[in-house]
């Protein structure tokens, strides 16, 4: 596969933008999905900066897991904080939903370097996109927490990865750079 002069910054870009049209518009499955893409993005930082020394790829895992952990934990409070009628949700914007997560999963498939590695971000996004899908369906048919029940499972998802990447990624990386020669 041909390879993206700076994949990162444009899909921060996209993730800001997404971001910034989730607050705007108080939508949370815009909100949902910049941080998943925020993460993916990370995760294919590391991938393209292989091999990292033992140290710094350590570092990096442990604050790319806190950053991952910290948003997932901003979507966790941030629904919790609609849930207690602080913030006000409004109703999804279908087109947006669906056509920015897809642009972000177009975007993190086409950056990766082999097609195998295309193929396992292609099945990350897919469910996404499926869930995203099925708020927006769900919403329509009168389930309004929906989009928010979207938001916490990738909450969730992204506070477990976090937490996995930080703890178990960053020791094991640590632990290899002991047994180096």
């Amino acid at each position: 596969m041909r390879r993206l002069h700076r994949p990162g910054l444009y899909g921060l870009a996209l993730a800001a933008v997404m971001a910034a049209a989730g607050l705007a518009w108080r939508d949370c499955l815009l909100l949902a999905c910049s941080g998943a893409l925020a993460y993916r993005l990370f995760l294919l930082w590391m991938d393209r900066g292989a091999p990292w020394p033992p140290l710094t790829a350590a570092l990096n895992a442990l604050t790319g897991g806190a950053l991952a952990g910290a948003a997932g934990l901003a979507l966790i409070t941030g629904i919790g904080t609609a849930g207690l009628g602080w913030w006000h949700p409004q109703a999804p914007h279908g087109a947006a939903a669906m056509l920015l997560p897809a642009l972000a999963a177009g975007w993190c498939c086409t950056a990766r370097d082999s097609p195998a590695g295309a193929m396992h971000e292609l099945r990350v996004w897919l469910w996404v996109l499926g869930g995203a899908l099925l708020a927006v369906q769900a919403y329509g048919r009168g389930l309004a927490i929906a989009p928010c029940l979207f938001a916490l499972a990738v909450g969730v998802v992204l506070l477990w990865a976090g937490w996995g990447l930080a703890r178990y990624t960053t020791s094991a990386l640590l632990h290899s750079s002991r047994e180096m020669p």
